[in-house]
């Protein structure tokens, strides 16, 4: 959590991006629990021979309507998330390079290139991973896990 707090400044200015993700992951997780309790009603309107097959048909088309839906949201949450994940890589990478530039040439006799190459890269992406799984998993795990106790 801690990096969290340490990348607020970015979040902070991302804001609209994070919270559409966000939004659009509670979304799909309401969403996902629409097609058990369909198949529910389905399976027991056939056992209970209450279904005409139009009235099946009509379910089923529900089901592939909010499956493309689903899709059609994740997509977009991927592009917000994501993209700003990719965003922040950019600009870490842009800061260490000009923070690197502004060395002395002491300062790259003292520390070799392999680490400086490491955290350039290493250390970067775990930082985006961070900002972008971390956020999704954070996110989807409450929301499904508090979804699924409602």
């Amino acid at each position: 959590m801690r990096l969290f707090a340490q990348l607020s400044w970015y979040f902070r200015r991302e804001w609209r991006r994070y919270l559409g993700a966000v939004a659009l992951l509670v979304i799909i997780a309401m969403l996902q629990l629409v097609p058990p309790k369909v198949v529910g009603i389905v399976v027991d309107g056939v056992t209970e021979q209450h279904f005409t097959t139009g009235q099946i048909l009509m379910w089923i088309a529900t089901m592939v309507l909010i499956a493309v839906v689903v899709y059609l949201l994740r997509y977009v949450w991927r592009v917000l998330l994501f993209g700003a994940s990719y965003q922040l890589a950019v600009e870490l990478r842009e800061d260490y390079y000009r923070q690197l530039s502004r060395q002395h040439p002491e300062f790259y006799l003292r520390h070799r290139t392999g680490d400086l190459m490491a955290r350039a890269t290493n250390d970067v992406d775990r930082v985006v991973f961070a900002a972008g799984e971390g956020v999704l998993t954070l996110v989807d795990s409450l929301v499904m896990g508090c979804a699924v106790l409602i």
